[in-house]
């Protein structure tokens, strides 16, 4: 029985590891970034900064943020 749940837990791990192996993380780390923009209104200089492409970019102007939102809720 400890023979056979083993061998089942092994084949899970492998399951779920080989996708992660065989992928180039690379070229996929840089699909998946955007780039954001604004212009600040005190200095009228263009502020960039990278987000993940699922979450949107988040700017507050009176608070002087620049951030990444989050996918589910968006920017507060």
């Amino acid at each position: 029985m400890l023979k056979v749940l083993s061998t089942l837990a092994i084949a899970a791990a492998l399951t779920f590891s080989a996708p992660a192996l065989l992928t180039d993380g690379s070229a996929h780390a840089k699909s998946a970034l955007k780039t954001c923009k604004s212009k600040v209104p005190s200095t009228g200089k263009i502020k960039s900064w990278k987000c993940k492409a699922d979450v949107p970019c988040c700017v507050s102007h009176e608070l002087g943020t620049y951030v990444c939102g989050q996918p589910i809720i968006g920017c507060l």
